[in-house]
């Protein structure tokens, strides 16, 4: 294995500024993306969320709260709805923002309906309409299933034993560039906490992956002033998102269930 002269300590500085970058790309393209729809249809509501994914990076990123941004009222109405067809709330649904902007766009065309006097024009808003109703209905019923937050535990958990292998230069046969290790204590911040994330948990929980997700990168980038070992950076990480779960169970939180 290689030592760390002046040129690896400055490939690793730019390993990691090229890491951040990336993972700030990560985490504001979804925001990128529906911007155009919110400029079409102002549509885009600071009070849901695209996708469990998504979710991943919600609520710590800036997001768009301007005028026109999709009524309360709609999204309580869409909740009560929701409740009643399904028995969950809109927040459980797989994909609870893309309901709501249905239902303001099925709003708009409705209205655009009823004011429309050409034939022509009619019949093809009441073509969209069909799709969007359709559409919506589909959204409603396709709810976040248990097994999906699953499998969003189990991709945390491989990408963690993955990554260790990475920062530790452990996979048999294989000497792996400076690069990858890097990517490897990274990847609490780029997959490990946002998977975790992607549950929508709440209480403590929802708390302590807050801290992690915010504290992550802080440490990532302080840890090289203290060492420039891979592994002691990945290590520091697991240590700050187990600390934070320790810290957030002992505190606990009442008022919400942890899912």
């Amino acid at each position: 294995r290689r030592g760390w002269g002046g040129e690896e300590s400055q490939r690793m500085v730019t390993t990691m500024l090229a890491s951040l970058s990336l993972a700030v790309q990560l985490a504001h393209g979804p925001q990128l993306r529906l911007q155009p729809c919110a400029a079409r249809l102002r549509a885009s509501s600071p009070l849901a969320q695209q996708g469990p994914m998504e979710d991943g990076f919600r609520e710590l990123m800036p997001m768009a709260t301007e005028e026109g941004n999709v009524d309360p009222e709609l999204v309580a109405r869409m909740d009560r709805e929701v409740q009643a067809l399904t028995g969950v709330a809109l927040e459980d649904l797989l994909n609870p923002s893309k309901v709501v902007n249905l239902e303001r766009e099925r709003l708009i065309t409705v209205d655009e309906l009823e004011s429309a006097s050409d034939v022509v024009v009619r019949a093809e808003l009441e073509e969209k309409l069909a799709k969007i109703e359709q559409r919506l209905s589909v959204e409603k019923r396709t709810v976040f299933r248990g097994w999906l937050k699953n499998l969003f535990i189990a991709q945390s958990l491989i990408a963690v034993v993955l990554s260790g292998l990475m920062v530790f230069d452990a996979f048999p046969g294989v000497s792996l560039d400076l690069s990858l290790r890097a990517l490897g204590f990274w990847s609490y911040w780029l997959f490990i906490i946002p998977s975790l994330r992607a549950r929508r948990p709440r209480g403590w929980e929802k708390r302590a992956l807050n801290i992690a997700f915010l504290g992550s990168p802080l440490l990532t980038l302080g840890m090289p002033f203290l060492t420039k070992d891979p592994a002691a950076i990945w290590g520091a990480n697991l240590v700050l998102l187990v600390g934070c779960y320790a810290v957030c169970i002992a505190i606990g939180d009442g008022n919400e269930e942890v899912q």
